[in-house]
Parts: C-alpha cells; structure tokens; sequence
C-alpha cells in the first residue's frame, strides 16, 4: 500500500502536516507518489523550512505566485522568501501566511498542495504552541504525525518541541518516561493534532519510525489510544520508510481492541 492510497487522498488534496518525526519525509514521500500517478503536486509551508531536496523551489511574493507557478512545471516547491541566517540547517525559507495559502490552494494549480503547517525543531514529538499550527481553511486532510521513538523516552527537550505543552495535556510530569498512552493522547487532542484543524477536513494521525516490528507493535497501542479518544478521526496509519511500512489502523481495531 502506498502512502496517499493509506491516507485515503483522492485525485485532489490539500494536506496539512502538524506534529513532529517525519513530516517533510512523507511529504517527499506523496510528492513522488503524486508524480507517478500524474498529478500536479506543490510543497509548500506557512512556517518555515529546508527546500526539499530533488525538488525545483519557487520564491515569490504573496500577489505574484500564480503567474510564477504558471511558468514551471510541478512538482515544485514554493515559498515567499529566504530565511536569513537559520538555526540548525544550511538553508531554509519562509512560506505564506494562512490566507495567501488559502487562494493558493484554491487556485487549481495543483491536484495536491502540500503543506507544512509548522516546526519541531528537529524534535521527533510535540504540542503545538500559541500561534500553531497555521492550518489553512482549505485543508482537505490534516495529518498529526509523531515518532513511535518517543515512546519510553523522557518528557524533556532532548525528545519532546515545548515538553511543558505535552505535560498540560497528557497524565504525565515533565522528566517522566511517556508511554503509548501519552503520545496517542497528544495526537487527537483538541490542543495538539487536532489545533486549528478545519471542521470539514478529514484527521488521520501518522506514527512515523516504526521500523522493527516492536517498534509497529508500539505504534499500533499509540493509535489504538489516539482513535479512542475521538470520534473526529476514523483510521490512522503506521510508517516506516527505511522499512517500507504501511499499515492502517481503524476504530474498527480499537472495538476489537475494547472487546478483548
């Protein structure tokens, strides 16, 4: 199974990713899946973020990025500006605020607009802050993605984008050992993978990493939690892509989970 095929996205998508541990991977991921099935695909953010490698990148302003999409050919990446002097890569950029999003994504350049809708600082979980994630109303999906890694670590900045965050809404202490629960819990919160979701848009939450088969055991107990504690999301799925995993968990799983 691929991944836009486990995700349930169709011949048109707009795709918000939020969350930590895999973001930009699976949006190269769909970005190559999307070209092969010859869609038009765009990457983009409303924060800020690497180019992607392989991919032709687009700078342009808020008013004049239809006529300089026109000129290329997607897949391609598009942002605003670039970002003077990064922290922690070589070369980074800016992307649009929420509402140039919105006009783009509507524009029908592309057939998949894919969007990071915030950072984590190289971090493999987190809970979003005040200003995150900048999801566009637009957004036909909005993925919450976390590392099936986080399980057994430490609630500290080591692992965890703004741990104090993660404690507020979660049963654990900073400095404690989160479990499947925790991180399952933050990923269909209303305070963290659901912040700022667009009512209409479909949530599926993804737990990236999980490359031995302990590892997808962890990461099926992650969304078993996070899908019993909403009924907004109907399925989330499992990656690895060192191992070529892909695995949908459904609420179908969790009553038989419930019944045993």
């Amino acid at each position: 199974m691929d991944l836009a095929a486990a995700l349930g996205l169709g011949s048109s998508a707009a795709v918000a990713f939020v969350g930590a541990g895999g973001k930009k991977t699976a949006m190269g991921q769909l970005t190559v899946e999307g070209t092969d099935q010859g869609y038009d695909v765009g990457y983009t953010t409303t924060t800020a973020m690497p180019p992607p490698p392989g991919l032709p990148l687009t700078l342009t302003g808020p008013d004049e990025w239809r006529a300089d999409l026109e000129a290329h050919d997607p897949p391609v990446a598009v942002a605003r500006e670039e970002v003077a002097d990064p922290s922690r890569v070589d070369r980074k950029v800016r992307g649009f605020e929420a509402s140039v999003m919105d006009r783009l994504s509507d524009a029908g350049l592309f057939d998949w607009l894919l969007v990071k809708a915030d950072g984590a600082r190289k971090r493999g979980f987190k809970a979003p802050g005040d200003e995150e994630p900048v999801v566009p109303s637009t957004a036909s999906h909005v993925i919450p993605v976390a590392s099936v890694a986080a399980v057994g670590e430490a609630l500290t900045t080591d692992m965890v984008h703004r741990p104090e965050r993660v404690a507020d809404i979660t049963d654990i202490d900073l400095g404690d050992t989160m479990t499947a629960s925790a991180v399952g819990t933050v990923l269909t919160h209303p305070e963290g993978g659901l912040r700022n979701a667009p009512a209409e848009a479909s949530v599926i939450p993804l737990v990236n990493k999980a490359d031995t088969e302990t590892q997808q055991h962890t990461a099926r107990d992650v969304l078993i939690h996070a899908l019993s504690q909403t009924e907004r999301c109907s399925r989330g799925v499992i990656t690895s892509f060192k191992s070529d995993v892909r695995e949908v968990v459904s609420t179908a799983d969790v009553q038989e989970e419930d019944q045993r």
